[in-house]
């Protein structure tokens, strides 16, 4: 990690280069979705225009190549970070660069929004990544709670 840095966004053309391999990468991913650079880019800008001063950008020199971000929701127990994400460009993903990512937004939400928890869905390919390397930093599994998600026109002919 000798020329990375952790920062806030530079500038909103940094999260089209960034989309662009997002896209390409979970378009191969074991989990089947079909991004374009336009739909990521869509989901950058949502969490941008949400909480602005929760999304941060790994950048090697001037090459965006690293991005974590979240939302914010008071709960009982102090503030939660929610539906977090996390991506690092493929040729630099298991370099470091993601736990310098999750290290510099928690610090920044403990510090600034006294932030307990973060609060996200994940998955695992064949190998058991990424859901192996969130256990081996802390994250638990919460078994009693569901990840759900429905088709909302089919849900509307049943209500």
């Amino acid at each position: 990690m000798k020329n990375i840095s952790i920062e806030n966004l530079r500038k909103n053309s940094d999260l089209e280069l960034i989309a662009e391999q997002y896209a390409d990468y979970y378009n191969h991913s074991v989990l089947g979705e079909n991004w374009t650079k336009e739909s990521a880019t869509a989901l950058f800008n949502y969490f941008y225009k949400q909480t602005p001063d929760l999304l941060f950008v790994a950048y090697d020199n001037n090459k965006p190549i690293g991005i974590i971000m979240s939302t914010l929701k008071p709960w009982w127990d102090g503030m939660h970070l929610e539906d977090g994400e996390v991506f690092v460009v493929k040729e630099y993903q298991h370099g470091g660069v993601a736990k310098a990512l999750f290290k510099k937004l928690f610090e920044y939400a403990i510090e600034k929004h006294n932030a307990t928890t973060l609060e996200a869905h994940t998955y695992e390919d064949e190998n058991g990544f990424p859901y192996c390397w969130y256990q081996r930093i802390g994250f638990e599994e919460i078994n009693d709670w569901k990840i759900i998600s429905g088709d909302i026109k089919k849900i509307i002919t049943r209500l």
